[in-house]
């Protein structure tokens, strides 16, 4: 658990204020009938069909999905719209309904409308094989076998694809609502295919955006095709992906916008740092690298930055120092082993979720050095986030992250290879050994993200790319 050492921060957070959006009132009547907000343009957003798998790698139920969660890039963008006057409603697909069920998202005022997965895309999962392994030796016919696990898993997931989202009780409800446009999380999936089509249809614009999912498959590229040439537009976070978007895609490069993730300025921002560490049991002499997010090893590039600790314990042989990591999923037992297996120093674990913001801001104010060193994030939230607390970065040059650190060290953060051990622990010691550089990064980070990545900025932004002249 994470440590406290003063009830009156805990007394500060029941007691902290809501987010900027809800202080100011413009997130409307979360049932859709009261006239203000029917006065508002509104738009839907769909996030991605692997939401049940999601909320189970986090360890949380969706009550506290409703009551409590903040940080994804999907609450970031509600805040964003709403800081422009736009009623956006949150639609996601679960099996932990059997009727549609209207919440409202506690944090943000927001109105969340949960679609029950259709039955019969519940019961294809039953034929799903088993684990595939990978086979060695030379039995053909184990191979053979294999092989048709492989390809009959390919084609219970194309039809779980095609029948996962209630297409008709969706647009229902769009339509219900006044939503004209619909955001969908991922243009590389299934759904967001259905949804355009279905969207033509309905008259409701649909748009897609990136958050870092995987290629498209091949068997759905005919249709995949079709959708991307009559989708409304992309709102892609990172410029490499909108580069191979409109040239695989041949998509007009009006559809295509670079929209990045915005951060709420009013809870992330450089806190006092002495205080931080006292309320936080982090002795003022130690040097602090720190890491927030999902706990996946490989995707995060978890395993990368352990190897680099051990480089920088090295280098730093009579200084004390410390990697604090935040976060928890699936990949927990992993990290645990590796940790153990690799005895480093000064390696501090906080194996849970975090949806207070108001104690990672602390934790981030707290730090000397924020690492990032995933080997496929599109645009991360929390790269932002360290970046307005005011602390320099060493990230991967992957995506999106090169975007946010433009420039580099003029952003305020070091970019080094994904996957690269020894430039990530040269980078994290060079900043730990230079007090009088980190400062500098970190003044330089926090400046970027106010010119940039405010929510005022990219809801200007979003509502331009989703409503102008379509309500």
């Amino acid at each position: 658990m994470i440590p406290y050492d003063d009830q009156s921060f805990l007394n500060e957070q029941k007691g902290a204020h809501p987010p900027t959006s809800q202080k100011l009132n413009i997130s409307g009547n979360m049932t859709g009938t009261n006239e203000e907000s029917r006065s508002q343009p509104i738009v839907g957003i769909l996030i991605a069909d692997a939401f049940d798998e999601w909320l189970e790698e986090l360890g949380i139920s969706l009550d506290a999905f409703s009551n409590q969660m903040m940080g994804s890039w999907v609450f970031n963008y509600i805040q964003a719209l709403q800081t422009v006057g736009v009623r956006p409603i949150l639609f996601c697909v679960s099996a932990k309904v059997s009727t549609l069920t209207r919440k409202t998202h506690r944090p943000t005022g927001a109105m969340i409308i949960v679609l029950p997965t259709p039955t019969i895309s519940q019961q294809l999962k039953q034929w799903l094989p088993n684990d595939i392994v990978t086979v060695t030796g030379d039995c053909w016919h184990e191979i053979s076998i294999e092989v048709l696990k492989r390809a009959w898993k390919r084609l219970v997931l194309l039809f779980i694809g095609f029948l996962s989202t209630p297409l008709i009780i969706l647009f229902r409800e769009l339509q219900r609502e006044g939503c004209r446009s619909l955001l969908v999380q991922e243009y590389e999936s299934i759904r967001f295919d259905l949804c355009v089509l279905v969207g033509r249809l309905k008259g409701v614009q649909v748009f897609g955006t990136f958050t870092g999912g995987g290629p498209v498959r091949r068997f759905s590229l005919p249709l995949h095709r079709l959708a991307l040439g009559l989708c409304a537009g992309f709102a892609i976070g990172a410029r490499g992906e909108a580069n191979r978007v409109r040239t695989q895609y041949r998509s007009p490069k009006e559809t295509v916008s670079l929209i990045y993730s915005p951060v709420d300025l009013d809870v992330f921002y450089p806190s006092p740092r002495d205080e931080g560490r006292k309320l936080l049991r982090i002795p003022s002499h130690v040097k602090v690298a720190m890491y927030h997010g999902r706990i996946d090893v490989s995707y995060k590039g978890l395993d990368v930055l352990l190897n680099a600790w051990r480089l920088v314990c090295q280098s730093f042989p009579e200084q004390n120092i410390r990697l604090i990591l935040i976060g928890t999923g699936t990949d927990d037992k992993a990290l645990s082993q590796l940790l153990a297996d690799m005895e480093l120093q000064g390696v501090e674990w906080h194996n849970q979720w975090v949806n207070d913001r108001d104690l990672i801001r602390r934790y981030l104010s707290s730090a000397d050095v924020y690492v990032f060193p995933s080997r496929g994030d599109a645009c991360p939230n929390a790269v932002i986030e360290a970046m307005a607390c005011g602390l320099p970065i060493v990230a991967s040059d992957v995506n999106g992250i090169a975007d946010i650190l433009e420039g580099g060290e003029h952003s305020g953060g070091v970019l080094v290879p994904p996957g690269d051990a020894l430039a990530l622990a040269e980078a994290l010691g060079r900043i730990l050994d230079n007090q009088s550089l980190a400062n500098e990064l970190g003044r330089r980070a926090r400046c970027r993200v106010e010119e940039s990545f405010s929510m005022e900025v990219v809801g200007k932004q979003l509502d331009s790319f989703l409503m102008d002249g379509r309500q």
